[in-house]
């Protein structure tokens, strides 16, 4: 009975008109506001969840305000931005976090110029342009700060590391299910209507998708995540080792191949080298059984492969042999194609910034607004879009605090001052590279992911104003326990 009266309320839900959606998402915005205000770190730490999450929440129990579910963890960050940034505690401004912030600013300055470009011709889409490339930018600057110990970090993120097996499980059954069943649905309904994805040599297989609403989001967590439990794995201090590394770690692989995305697959294999080689060399993982638990990880991730789900081996090696394209077809020329494409259609100042997004077409759609004058081409590689949107400058400043962010990483492996440090300073390193081909502003699940991976890494950097001062000495205690 109880689970009959909710699903009439979800379906009750999904038909409301747009007017009361608005009206109920206006007020819950403000209730989760005031909130996120007096409980920022609890805030971040639920908009990370959910943006594990809130894929779900769009195809299943909110299709029709699934405009309205895609800022869900945005507005749980917006109350945290407010009490960090304009009213932070007392350990938060007894310490300061050592990076360029008028650099970062400034390149921010001008990529956000591109927002006041007349074409546009909307300041609903400006805003909505400049909320995709930097809205999850002011977490490199809060993350070190998330956690009060280096134990508690390890911890929590040992729990957030766990939330992937029900994800993992999830997909499971969306590969049990078959392209016809409800599990397997995109968010938009125009996507629903059309089917799920397949392999590309027939449709008795779809693509899994897990708790997201894209096969791009499901592609981000199992390469984020691989490279979460690898972390975890290098510290002595880990519990749950053995679960990480014999079931979760497997079925990450495993929900890799049923992805069916190629690239998640390479990104994989480049982070698990680029963790292996510096673990084999005693850099990282020292004094535990990392290499073991890594070889032995690896050996349960193909028996699994091999014995129980050899169906997803065989779609995902038959895909590969079957695409029209290479690996040097997607990492060079795509990318040249595309940006001879966007410097021919956009020139020097780009068509506006946000433009190339595809929520901008659901976001006017739901809203009623005009907009833009002259409607971008988006393309398949992201640097051509960011061209397309922001022109030659933008684009130029947008790439520069890319690599500003990478040599960050850098620093901080080198500074770091624990295990945990160095582990997470060479993780958001590997992640780095692959991302600056891949999409990011695209897609808002690796943005918060990386950004947020960011700021753990520059945790070296976090340094006390004043150590010997009695009156910061207590409440920067648990502060200083983490930058260590």
């Amino acid at each position: 009975m109880a689970f009959t009266d909710m699903t009439e309320t979800l379906l009750l839900a999904a038909t409301l008109p747009k007017t009361t959606l608005l009206m109920i998402g206006a007020a819950a915005s403000v209730i989760i506001v005031l909130w996120s205000f007096t409980h920022w770190r609890a805030a971040v730490k639920v908009a990370l969840v959910t943006a594990l999450l809130e894929g779900a929440i769009r195809k299943w129990a909110f299709p029709q305000g699934q405009e309205l579910v895609y800022f869900l963890k945005d507005v749980f960050l917006f109350g945290a931005y407010l009490k960090f940034f304009l009213s932070p505690d007392l350990d938060v401004r007894a310490y300061r976090l050592h990076l360029p912030a008028f650099v970062i600013v400034l390149l921010c300055f001008v990529v956000g110029l591109g927002a006041l470009n007349p074409n546009i011709d909307s300041p609903i889409l400006s805003l909505f342009g400049l909320k995709v490339y930097f809205y999850y930018l002011p977490l490199i600057f809060m993350m070190p700060y998330l956690f009060r110990t280096e134990q508690e970090m390890n911890r929590q993120l040992t729990w957030f590391a766990l939330i992937a097996l029900p994800i993992c499980l999830l997909g499971l059954l969306q590969w049990q299910a078959g392209p016809t069943s409800l599990l397997n649905v995109y968010a938009q309904r125009e996507a629903m209507e059309g089917g799920a994805s397949g392999f590309g040599f027939g449709m008795e297989r779809a693509r899994i998708t897990g708790t997201f609403s894209y096969i791009t989001g499901h592609t981000t967590f199992v390469v984020f995540f691989i490279c979460l439990c690898l972390v975890l794995l290098t510290v002595r201090e880990t519990r749950w080792k053995w679960l990480i590394a014999g079931v979760v770690l497997p079925l990450l692989a495993v929900n890799a191949l049923m992805g069916g995305s190629r690239a998640a697959l390479y990104v994989v294999a480049f982070v698990v080298a680029g963790m292996a080689v510096p673990a084999f060399a005693g850099k990282i993982g020292a004094g535990t059984y990392f290499k073991t638990i890594l070889v032995s990880a690896m050996a349960a991730g193909a028996l699994m492969i091999s014995y129980l789900f050899y169906d997803a081996y065989f779609h995902m090696s038959v895909r590969t042999k079957t695409a029209g394209d290479t690996f040097y077809e997607r990492a060079i020329e795509h990318p040249y194609e595309a940006m001879a494409y966007a410097v021919e259609k956009a020139g020097f100042f780009g068509y506006g910034l946000g433009l190339t997004h595809p929520a901008t077409s659901a976001l006017k759609n739901f809203l009623g607004i005009e907009g833009p004058k002259q409607q971008a081409v988006g393309v398949e590689a992201e640097i051509g879009n960011v061209w397309m949107e922001v022109g030659l400058f933008g684009f130029v400043a947008w790439y520069a605090l890319r690599f500003l962010l990478i040599g960050l990483c850098w620093c901080g492996y080198v500074e770091a001052r624990s295990p945990l440090q160095k582990s997470i300073g060479l993780a958001a390193l590997l992640l780095s590279f692959p991302f600056l081909t891949m999409q990011l502003v695209i897609n808002h699940t690796a943005a918060i992911l990386l950004f947020a991976l960011y700021g753990l890494a520059y945790l070296p950097r976090l340094q006390p104003l004043v150590r010997s001062h009695a009156r910061l000495r207590q409440p920067g205690r648990a502060a200083r326990a983490v930058a260590g």
